[in-house]
C-alpha cells in the first residue's frame, strides 16, 4: 500500500479551521453591531441587566373551583373581602378602589400590622369573625411577610426536613381552611421580594411552603407577589416599568411597604384573575360605584411611609375616594396591636 499523502490533507484541514474562524469572527462582529446600534450596549459601558421581565404578565393559574354568582348587580354586588398584613393596607383600598369602581363589586378590607401566620390563632380567628359578618364570596389574602423568622436549619423532624416547614403547612392549611369555608374562592398572595437579605431569604422559604398547599386546592389561586416586585434577575427593586413602560417607585423607603404605585401594581394583577372568573367588567357599571368599606380596627400605611420617600408609601392615593369605616360589631375580634405570643414552630 502506498504511504498516505500528509501535505494535501494538512493543508485541506488548515483551510476548514480558516473558514471556520473567519465565520466565527463575522458573527461576533455583527452580533456587537446590533447592540451598538440598537442601543444595548455602548463601547466602554457594562450591560445593564434589563428590567423586561417584570412587566410581563405573572403566569396566574386559576384552579377553577365555583363560579361566580351571576348576574353581578349595583344592587346585589359581588362580596369580596381583603385581608393580611399591613401590605393589605396597601392592597385594600387600591383593590378596593379598582373593584367598586366597576359598580358591581362590594369591597371590604382588613389590614393588621406586624401580623403574620405564625401569630397564635390571631388570623383565623380574626378572619372568621370578619367573614362570618360580611358573607365574601371572594376572598384576597396577603400574607408571608412578617414570618421570615419562621424558617430554621434545626430541629429536623423524623424526614429529616426542617421541622418549620411542616409546621407552617398546617398553618397555611388552617388558614385556607377558614377563608374557603363556605365554598368561597380564595386568592393567597405571598410576600413581596424584600431588600433586608436575611427577610427576604425566609419569606422566599414561606412563599414557597404556601404555594405549595395553595396549589392542592380546587378553589384557590396562588399569585405570586415576589416574582412581580423582582427585577429581571429576581431581586428587589425599589422601582419597576409602570403600565406605560416607565420606571416608577413601587416602594417605600424601608424596602417592605409599597408604594401608590406599588398597590395599584398589584391589584391589578389581581383583578385579572377576578375578572375572568366573575365577569366583572362585562357586567359592570361604573356610573355607580360601590364603597370601599375598612373593618373597624384595620390600619393603613400613611403617605409617605416609615421614612422619606416623596412619592408616598402603600396607603390610599390622594385620588382615590376616601374610605368608609364599617360600624362595628358584638364580634369579638384580636386586639388592633398584635400580641407577641406566636404559635408553636419548631427553632432552635
Amino acid at each position: 500500500m502506498p504511504p498516505l499523502e500528509r501535505g494535501p490533507r494538512r493543508r485541506r484541514r488548515r483551510e476548514r479551521l480558516a473558514l471556520l474562524a473567519t465565520a466565527v469572527v463575522a458573527l461576533a462582529a455583527a452580533t456587537l453591531l446590533g447592540l451598538v446600534a440598537t442601543d444595548t450596549w455602548r463601547p466602554g459601558n457594562p450591560p445593564e441587566p434589563s428590567l423586561a421581565a417584570s412587566v410581563t404578565p405573572l403566569p396566574i393559574v386559576d384552579t377553577g373551583g365555583p363560579p361566580c354568582r351571576s348576574p353581578l348587580t349595583t344592587t346585589n354586588p359581588l362580596r369580596l373581602w381583603i385581608g393580611g398584613d399591613s401590605l393589605a393596607g396597601s392592597l385594600g383600598p387600591a383593590l378596593g378602589t379598582l373593584t367598586a369602581g366597576t359598580g358591581v363589586v362590594g369591597p371590604v378590607y382588613d389590614s393588621r400590622a406586624g401580623t403574620g401566620l405564625s401569630m397564635s390563632g390571631f388570623w383565623p380567628k380574626l378572619a372568621a369573625n370578619d367573614l362570618a359578618k360580611y358573607n365574601p364570596e371572594v376572598v384576597v389574602f396577603i400574607i408571608g411577610t412578617n414570618d421570615y423568622m419562621v424558617p430554621q436549619p434545626q430541629p429536623l423532624d423524623a424526614s429529616g426536613q426542617p421541622a418549620w416547614k411542616a409546621a407552617y403547612t398546617e398553618l397555611v392549611t388552617q388558614m385556607l381552611q377558614v377563608l374557603s369555608a363556605g365554598n368561597r374562592y380564595v386568592y393567597w398572595i405571598g410576600a413581596p421580594t424584600l431588600e433586608n437579605p436575611t427577610q427576604d431569604a425566609g419569606v422566599r422559604q414561606v412563599n414557597a411552603v404556601a404555594r405549595a398547599v395553595v396549589s392542592t386546592q380546587r378553589n384557590a389561586t396562588y399569585v405570586d407577589a415576589y416574582q412581580l416586585f423582582g427585577d429581571s434577575q429576581g431581586h428587589y427593586a425599589a422601582q419597576l416599568p409602570g403600565p406605560g413602560g416607565k420606571l416608577e417607585l413601587m416602594r417605600t423607603d424601608d424596602g417592605i411597604h409599597f408604594t401608590p404605585a406599588g398597590a395599584d401594581l398589584l391589584a391589578s394583577t389581581v383583578f385579572a384573575p377576578l375578572d375572568n372568573r366573575c365577569r366583572v367588567t362585562a357586567q359592570a357599571r361604573p356610573n355607580s360605584p360601590q364603597q370601599v368599606i375598612a373593618v373597624p380596627g384595620a390600619t393603613q400605611v400613611p403617605e409617605g411611609g416609615t421614612g422619606s420617600a416623596s412619592s408616598g408609601s402603600g396607603g390610599t392615593s390622594p385620588t382615590r375616594p376616601p374610605v368608609q369605616t364599617a360600624p362595628p360589631t358584638q364580634a369579638t375580634a384580636p386586639p388592633t396591636t398584635p400580641t407577641t405570643t406566636r404559635v408553636t414552630v419548631p427553632v432552635s
